[in-house]
């Protein structure tokens, strides 16, 4: 009975350690850097709040050099408030703090961001707040804002902000260094992106240079320095996370190969660009004849010079076309010099640095845009008038009118 007694004692002693004893579980995430690329074999450090360090390992490395990567577990943690470092290659290590309370937990996907201060949101003085779009400021567990934004203007000078709205032609935004609220012209912006690599705006001549290159041939330069030449290029129109695709006829397998643009810094093209060159330069030469004649038919006040320029068919066949044939080759070979001399071939997309601007600027003449905006003062006061807004909102008026019906009749 003593010993049976002895054996009752010593388990229920050990029964009452293992219940006192707190439960542990497991922490997992993944790293990635801003351009949403998987971190691999970086240093995790897992600390208390007083950043004592409780333990440490390395992010996974991907298998194949295709699948995973980027991955990272603790085992065997207790109840409490932590933080976790992870080593970058990137200006910012990733600084996260959590919780863990009764159960295991995924903290998710894991970005470099720097700490940031307390953050309040202006409100900008706007005539056309009706078309205003503000952007989520929620703070996070760690930061006291939710996401940033990189502004790109036309001369690859970069800056790491918070975009407060976005109007007609102003973007307003708060500085991340210094907290200054400021704002740039939509006509100086080359692009802006989020940290999670959505662009949120791309401006026109972003776009048309995009179009420029799609299905040409010429090389790439990516941030690392290194250098990939290319048979044909395209390039995705989506917001988030843009990928670019080369087609390289010297690879036997055919293989596409893709790109994340955050990875590009230049593209240049190669001897395919005289085509828009050729292009350009002939409706130069359009547009220049063009103005030439509507001059010459309103000095005169006669369709005359229009009509020489069209065949006559009766014999002798005789027309004005020296016009014609000298300046439609002049332009065009102008053209391709110009380009040439300007090296309209190179297009930059993301900037090393901050503070370090491309080359050249990457502004894009367009003249539809610039007779459309000249004819603002114009156009606005005939969209405005109440004869326009009437006839726009007919169909809203004959809704609201069978509605009224439709009350009518159930009263």
């Amino acid at each position: 009975m003593k010993v049976i007694r002895f054996i009752l004692i010593i388990g229920f002693v050990f029964q009452s350690i293992h219940a006192q004893a707190p439960k542990q579980y497991n922490v997992k995430g993944t790293a990635y850097y801003k351009s949403n690329i998987l971190i691999e074999e970086a240093e995790v450090i897992l600390m208390d709040t007083t950043e004592k360090v409780i333990s440490r390992t390395k992010t996974s490395k991907k298998l194949l050099k295709k699948f995973g990567g980027g991955k990272f577990t603790f085992s065997n943690i207790k109840p409490g408030h932590y933080k976790i470092r992870i080593i970058t290659e990137e200006e910012v290590n990733i600084n996260h703090r959590f919780e863990v309370k009764n159960k295991s937990i995924n903290v998710g996907r894991l970005y470099p961001f720097k700490e940031f201060p307390k953050y309040v949101q202006t409100d900008y003085p706007s005539m056309n707040l009706f078309k205003m779009r503000r952007f989520s400021t929620e703070p996070t567990p760690g930061d006291s804002i939710n996401i940033r934004h990189i502004i790109v203007d036309l001369n690859g000078i970069a800056k790491t902000v918070v975009v407060d709205s976005v109007v007609d032609d102003s973007t307003y935004y708060t500085d991340a260094n210094n907290l200054n609220t400021n704002m740039i012209q939509k006509d100086s912006t080359y692009f802006i992106y989020n940290d999670y690599g959505v662009f949120i705006f791309k401006s026109r001549s972003f776009k048309d240079r995009i179009n420029e290159l799609q299905q040409r041939d010429g090389f790439i330069i990516f941030q690392n320095n290194d250098t990939l030449y290319f048979d044909n290029i395209f390039f995705e129109n989506e917001m988030d996370n843009p990928q670019v695709a080369t087609f390289h006829l010297s690879d036997s397998t055919i293989n596409t190969k893709y790109h994340s643009i955050f990875d590009i810094y230049k593209v240049r093209t190669g001897p395919s660009y005289v085509s828009t060159s050729v292009r350009k330069g002939f409706w130069n030469g359009i547009y220049t004849i063009g103005g030439i004649v509507t001059l010459q038919a309103l000095v005169t006040k006669s369709f005359k010079p229009y009509l020489s320029l069209a065949p006559d068919f009766t014999p002798p066949i005789e027309s004005n076309y020296g016009t014609v044939v000298t300046i439609i080759p002049l332009f065009t070979l102008g053209r391709i010099t110009y380009d040439w001399y300007k090296d309209k071939r190179s297009n930059y997309f993301m900037p090393t640095h901050e503070n370090d601007p491309y080359l050249k600027n990457m502004f894009v003449f367009s003249f539809s845009e610039w007779v459309w905006k000249k004819s603002q003062p114009v156009i606005k006061p005939i969209i405005n008038s109440r004869l326009v807004k009437w006839w726009s909102n007919r169909k809203l008026r004959k809704v609201q009118k069978e509605a009224a019906k439709r009350k009518s009749a159930s009263d």
